[in-house]
């Protein structure tokens, strides 16, 4: 319970839509789609720099994580006399395919398409220029067909920041929701701790320990325009964003207990939400932007709670023996949280309209500082059940687990955003 062990320490011991019904539905039940994937089609003219293949290897990664697609392949990539009766009699009614091909200017561009099988029609099309990675390309692209289908954006394009010590200090990184494009975003050769990317992925908060005291800084989700946000006397730590990225919820003390306040962008307090003589701390907010959930010992152990935005109606939400780390569905009826079992810490959610909780993880390590994906379907945490805490991905119904990538050195606090 990484946020709750290092506050505690530092307090007292330092100073839709109607056409896409069908899919929708077998969505809903848990179903999958057979959706046919064509090989990419590179024109000649084409420079072999342009990696079409790392695109197509990457859509087709994409569209599984999804977990909505079964993908067949094998069909032919365009469109003639055997286009339906080959992608029909390999099962698929849709079919992704495209192309990379010289545009105006000298540029490069894919075109993509959907072309449903049995009328012969492009459903979607879009066209992507060559100005970026071609993994970021096909993120793109894998994002508009799960719009297509479901009503909702993908989330192939997203992103989760974190904190990694691979160079013998933490520092915050970020990569992108497959694990690739791993990017070290400072350089302090510090402390840097719970990162967060803000609601509409541009900036993240975190706490950092360049200047010898905790103090929370925010930068654009580059690394640039670095700002420092609350530099009060004593704590100031474990922030979360407000829905409408105007303000934050931080943790302070200020020469008193750590308690909850809401704070502006200037770094001026807005309110003061809580007024405990515990530690209240790991704030995180509900979609609607009219609750909040946090971790507060005061019954001793450090338990999950939930209060209004505004500081009222505060109850306890759990009674285990330490939970920790709670953080909101995007979806708004769950909260995931860190939960502490026997000898390992796993992670829980509890539903917030009925108090009923769940168990995602059974042992295998310590499972951590869990983040939820933004459309819902996947939670990213720090797990150990490899030897040492690196990031894991699994569904929200703790199903699949898998790394989240090869990154080396530990990984801490991970966050998922846009």
């Amino acid at each position: 319970m990484e946020i709750h062990r290092w506050i505690f320490l530092f307090f007292f011991c330092v100073p839709l839509r109607a056409d896409n019904s069908l899919y929708l539905e077998l969505s809903s039940k848990g179903s999958k789609m057979d959706l046919g994937v064509a090989a990419i089609k590179t024109d000649r003219s084409v420079p072999p720099s342009v990696q079409a293949g790392e695109l197509f290897e990457t859509l087709k990664k994409d569209l599984t994580f999804t977990g909505l697609f079964t993908l067949v392949e094998g069909g032919p990539s365009e469109p003639g006399s055997k286009f339906a009766g080959e992608w029909s009699r390999l099962g698929a009614t849709v079919v992704c395919r495209g192309s990379v091909e010289k545009a105006m200017f000298g540029r490069i561009q894919f075109s993509g398409e959907l072309r449903d099988v049995n009328t012969g029609l492009v459903v979607l099309s879009k066209k992507f220029v060559f100005e970026e990675a071609a993994a970021r390309l096909a993120h793109r692209w894998a994002d508009e067909i799960v719009r297509y289908f479901t009503g909702q954006p993908g989330i192939a394009s997203s992103r989760v920041v974190f904190v990694n010590d691979a160079t013998g200090k933490k520092e915050v990184c970020v990569a992108d929701a497959d694990g690739g494009n791993f990017q070290r975003l400072t350089n302090d050769r510090s402390i840097a701790l719970f990162p967060k990317l803000s609601p509409d992925g541009a900036w993240i908060i975190f706490t950092s320990f360049r200047e010898g005291r905790p103090a929370i800084h925010r930068m654009r989700s580059d690394g640039s325009e670095r700002t420092v946000l609350c530099r009060f006397e004593g704590l100031n730590s474990a922030a979360a964003w407000m829905p409408d990225g105007k303000s934050i919820v931080a943790t302070l003390s200020d020469g008193r207990s750590p308690n909850l306040y809401q704070v502006d962008l200037d770094g001026n307090i807005l309110h003061t939400l809580t007024q405990s003589p515990a530690v209240d701390t790991a704030p995180t907010v509900s979609p609607d932007g009219l609750r909040i959930a946090f971790t507060s010992d005061r019954p001793g152990t450090p338990q999950i709670y939930l209060m209004d935005a505004t500081g009222a109606q505060i109850r306890r939400a759990t009674n285990g023996s330490q939970a920790d780390s709670p953080h909101w569905s995007p979806l708004g009826h769950l909260v995931v949280f860190t939960q502490l079992e026997k000898r390992y810490f796993d992670l829980w959610t509890l539903e917030v309209a009925t108090g009923r909780l769940s168990r995602l993880t059974f042992g295998e390590g310590d499972n951590e500082n869990a983040s939820w994906s933004p459309d819902g379907r996947h939670v990213v945490f720090s797990s150990t059940r490899g030897g040492r805490p690196e990031l894991w991905v699994m569904g929200a119904d703790g199903s699949s687990p898998r790394r989240f990538s090869s990154i080396p050195g530990r990984s801490f606090t991970p966050h998922w955003g846009f």
